[in-house]
């Protein structure tokens, strides 16, 4: 996989049938900034680098780690990109007072290792930003997710490395909600097609290869019958828990020591 490759997962910002999409993922950014002030703060899990490179208009010190290289615009001084594995970040322990990853936790089988190294990383006063579909009103099928957890699952997995977890969710505008209704719709009526789920049962490649392409024929359906909202982070507000939010968002402070093995 590359950067640039499309594949209906990793979002690049631009493309307006994404732009609800985008919308939805800068809202945490947002609210990112405004807990952070002159913080060192790392992206961990940052994708192709526009919420890294919207950090940085505002922080002084961001850092941004992937397995991917971000998109060649947002690769600019002000933002340093570390290409690495989870196991092999070249990062010290201790040496950042804010981490954020979002939308990451979802694509792990087993987070142990996730959730120690932003533990490691944070100083002990820090704070980590989590955030993740919630299970409760995701349309549950995107392929490259391997867990998609429930608000109180997410605060006891968390609770593992950090004395405090407080819950908050990412709610929607009533225009931003008509839009992830209509997108809905027009999955369930996709998958209806497949009341037997025979496509669990597809080789990976080919599964990856039809979410990326239904991907555009459902933006492309609802722009076409009901129009796209013009959307920005605003429209995802950071709201109380409940479990009709569109993402959980986790705010864990009080980073545990690395539980011996």
């Amino acid at each position: 996989m590359t950067a640039t490759r499309f594949t209906g997962e990793r979002l690049h910002k631009g493309s307006e049938l994404f732009q609800v999409d985008i919308a939805r993922h800068l809202a945490p950014y947002n609210f990112a900034i405004d807990q952070a002030a002159d913080a060192r703060v790392l992206d961990l899990g940052c994708g192709s680098g526009y919420g890294t490179a919207k950090l940085a208009e505002a922080i002084p010190f961001v850092v941004g780690v992937d397995r991917i290289a971000p998109d060649a615009k947002y690769r600019d001084a002000s933002v340093r990109y570390v290409r690495a594995d989870l196991k092999r970040l070249p990062l010290a322990p201790a040496s950042f007072d804010l981490v954020v990853s979002f939308q990451v936790i979802e694509h792990l089988k087993d987070p142990t290792d996730y959730l120690e190294t932003i533990a490691r990383l944070l100083r002990p006063n820090g704070t980590a930003l989590i955030t993740t579909p919630n299970r409760l009103t995701s349309d549950g099928v995107n392929p490259y997710h391997v867990h998609e957890y429930v608000g109180g699952e997410l605060a006891g997995c968390l609770r593992s490395r950090f004395g405090s977890v407080e819950m908050r969710g990412v709610g929607a505008s009533a225009s931003a909600a008509r839009y992830l209704e209509a997108r809905l719709r027009r999955i369930r009526r996709i998958t209806r097609l497949d009341p037997l789920r025979l496509r669990e049962r597809l080789p990976s490649r080919l599964v990856e290869w039809l979410f990326a392409r239904f991907a555009l024929v459902v933006r492309r359906g609802i722009q076409h019958d009901e129009g796209l909202p013009d959307a920005s982070w605003r429209d995802f507000p950071i709201v109380p828990f409940d479990d009709t939010c569109v993402d959980l968002l986790a705010i864990c402070r009080e980073p545990l020591a690395r539980t011996a093995r």
